[in-house]
């Protein structure tokens, strides 16, 4: 009902009081056209009036369900509300704040906004609120909130300003209104989109986004760094760019085919870099869907493996070839014999195997040092090489020993004469003047090979064959070659058999010492000294010599258990002569390579048999050879200088025939040379002997050191020697090794 529906109303009202209620005389006289006029239009109004009253409901309805509507919109809005003062006191919330929050309605009375942030960003809120308050508009505030219970969650606030011109301000006071809107899912969205790009920049891995055509969207750092370009280069081109064309159409095309059945590829490629050259690198592509599962991207993540390529062809290579020689080695030449014996069994033919080791190697290498021996084992592997086909291996078994494979024989007949033909060739090679360190070295080889089928069947046995007609050449007195034979086999277990004979030899007393003695050539042959020397009395075959059974001691180990026994009989039995005829007798004992070895119980050992048997140092004599005092220069000087320290002699064997500079003799603390029996032999008509005696002789007069000549088996070699001065001399001439009751 408007105001003027309100006012017609009173005015008809008045009207009809007026009727019923006259105020003169002639109000009296009624009018019944007035009257019924009058009722007329009271009942339209009335009419008029409850319709209008009707719509006055209906409107209050409707206003008051729009307040409601708004109220709930207020409440129950995704984001939460709240009206807070200058204090930032909170005067009015929706239950979506409260619900972010978890505040309890008994708890909404005198709340403080600021006891829901977090402490972390309580000072930022504190600071930035009062500007916040004032000019709300167009302003963000995130902060890190706490619910009642403690939790926390990250939020963003927007705000307007209510002043007082608006018509809420009316019934409220001024505030601001803001909106709370819980941005954590977001925030985590945007921190994960952020380590994303940071690990996509900085992966070590390179990363290539491209869409379906192959077409490059977006690379990263490590893109550019593997294959040279940049972004900006390859950005819209086509992955063909990288293409090496070491990978066939075919290749390509599975890969495509894989890509679009399964989603993903991975595998090794090679691609070329910007600069032209190629590398390999390990590739896997993914395809990625759009929201309607259709691929929209690929992304492909690859890793340089070129040096991991390179290191694997070097593994494989070191696990196949010698690194010295570039030569096969042991396992890729025994496949590679496996192989030609199948070939060979099929096709019905012959194929030989060479065993090959260098003659007095260890000496050269002692002597001029391991450098040295390492260049001339390459000139060796050169040479051999040469003497084969390309067709046929040359291998290093280790050491200084080689090994050679010749195949596609037809007949036995045409591999044992090849097989001779190129075992002279090879010793003529080999006896050729090697260039080392600046001079000529002088070597030679023993050689022994055998025939498949005839020598063996497989290839353990061809080689152990091959090894044993080596072994026989070197018997035959090296720089030679064999063929194996049965009879050798026969011998080689004679051999293997003598060597478990000599593990008990020393427990059953099978092993007794002979003396040869050591003359005084310039004082009518006075005995002055003896040599102990190591014999077998074998139960069965009687005195066994000791070139065939030493080197069996030496190889078993069996030597250090030997050697200890030998140097205690000796002293022992010397000591018995001290007491009985021969009272400054000395005592000369052997120490072999593999004795001296052990050099760090040597020194403690002969201290010990000393002091056991009660003799003075200066009646013992060591002898070591050339070879074993060049194995360690400052060991081995520091090792005889202890044992001269307790009065004990050094003699250096078979003065001579080694390889060391005489420059080394004064390095060493020496008593005696001993001059080798192989100068002694042809004194009288070979005038080099004669050289290199009458040298040796006059070196040891300046060094003061004792001369010892050995195997002297006439007068005319004794006169000789005692002609240039020799003090010392032994052999067949004076005395053979005899038992010590003999002597």
């Amino acid at each position: 009902m408007n105001r003027k529906n309100i006012k017609y109303f009173n005015e008809l009202r008045k009207k009809a009081e007026s009727l019923v209620y006259p105020t003169c005389e002639e109000d009296f006289e009624l009018n019944p056209e007035k009257i019924k006029h009058l009722f007329e239009e009271l009942s339209i109004n009335q009419v008029e009036l409850e319709r209008q009253y009707e719509d006055f409901k209906l409107t209050q309805t409707a206003l008051q369900q729009s307040r409601q509507d708004f109220a709930n919109l207020f409440d129950f809005a995704p984001v939460g509300y709240i009206r807070l003062d200058e204090n930032a006191q909170m005067l009015q919330m929706n239950k979506t704040f409260m619900t972010m929050l978890q505040i309890p309605p008994t708890k909404l009375k005198n709340k403080h906004f600021a006891q829901f942030v977090d402490e972390r960003d309580l000072a930022l809120f504190n600071v930035r609120f009062p500007a916040f308050y004032k000019k709300p508009d167009n302003k963000t505030l995130e902060l890190r909130l706490k619910t009642y219970k403690g939790e926390t969650f990250e939020a963003e606030l927007k705000a307007y300003f209510l002043d007082d011109t608006s018509e809420l301000s009316k019934k409220t006071q001024p505030c601001l209104l803001v909106t709370l809107t819980n941005v954590s899912e977001r925030k985590d969205m945007e921190r994960e989109l952020q380590l994303s790009a940071i690990v996509f920049e900085n992966s070590d891995a390179a990363i290539m986004i491209t869409d379906i055509e192959g077409r490059i969207l977006k690379t990263n750092l490590a893109f550019s760094k593997i294959t040279g370009y940049e972004s900006e280069e390859v950005l819209g081109r086509s992955t063909r760019i990288l293409n090496s064309g070491k990978q066939s159409k075919a290749f390509y095309q599975n890969l495509w085919q894989q890509l679009k059945t399964q989603g993903s590829w991975r595998g090794e490629i090679w691609n070329r870099h910007k600069n032209g050259t190629l590398y390999a690198e390990w590739l896997s592509i993914n395809s990625v869907a759009d929201k309607f599962g259709r691929t929209s991207h690929y992304i492909a993540i690859f890793n340089d493996i070129t040096q991991r390529k390179q290191d694997e062809e070097k593994i494989k290579y070191l696990a196949h070839y010698d690194i010295l020689t570039q030569l096969p080695n042991r396992a890729l030449f025994n496949d590679r014999l496996q192989h030609a014996i199948s070939y060979a069994k099929r096709h019905k033919q012959w194929l030989a195997v060479f065993f090959l080791d260098l003659d007095r190697f260890k000496q050269i290498n002692d002597t001029l040092g391991h450098a040295a021996g390492d260049v001339l084992l390459q000139q060796v592997a050169k040479r051999l090489k040469n003497c084969v086909r390309e067709t046929d291996t040359v291998a290093r078994f280790g050491g200084d020993e080689f090994v050679m494979l010749l195949t596609n024989f037809s007949d036995e007949e045409s591999a044992i004469l090849q097989s001779t033909e190129i075992s002279a060739h090879i010793l003529k090679a080999l006896s050729q003047p090697f260039d080392i360190a600046g001079g000529r070295v002088m070597s030679s080889g023993s050689v022994g090979f055998t025939l498949y089928p005839k020598d063996g069947y497989s290839a353990v046995e061809l080689i152990r064959n091959a090894d044993t007609a080596m072994y026989h050449a070197k018997e035959k007195g090296r720089n030679t070659y064999q063929h194996y034979t049965d009879e050798m086999h026969s011998n080689s277990l004679a051999r293997s058999l003598l060597e478990i004979e000599l593990h008990s030899a020393l427990a059953n007393q099978e092993l007794v010492l002979f003396y040869q003695p050591q003359v005084d050539l310039q004082n009518h042959n006075k005995i002055v000294a003896v040599e102990a020397l190591l014999r077998w009395r074998h139960p069965k075959k009687g005195i066994i010599p000791p070139n065939d059974f030493i080197p069996i001691l030496e190889e078993t180990g069996l030597i250090h258990a030997v050697g200890e026994w030998i140097l205690k009989t000796a002293c022992q039995q010397l000591k018995q002569w001290h007491t009985s005829k021969y009272s400054e007798l000395k005592m000369a004992v052997n120490l072999s390579a593999k004795q001296f070895m052990h050099c760090d119980h040597l020194v403690e050992t002969v201290k010990k048999v000393l002091a056991d048997c009660q003799l003075d140092g200066r009646y013992l004599e060591l002898e070591i050879t050339e070879s074993v005092m060049m194995q360690n220069l400052q060991e081995t000087s520091n090792v005889l200088r202890q044992l001269r320290e307790i009065g004990v002699c050094i003699s250096l064997d078979d003065f001579g025939t080694g390889y060391s500079s005489l420059a080394y003799l004064k390095k060493f603390p020496l008593d005696t040379l001993k001059i080798d029996a192989s100068f002694v032999r042809d004194i009288a008509e070979d005038k080099d002997d004669q050289i290199i005696i009458q040298s040796v002789i006059a070196i040891a007069a300046q060094m003061l050191l004792n001369t010892v000549a050995e195997g002297i088996e006439n007068q005319a070699q004794a006169d000789f020697l005692i002609a240039q001065g020799c003090k010392l001399g032994q052999g067949f001439f004076y005395s053979k090794p005899v038992p010590a009751e003999l002597l």
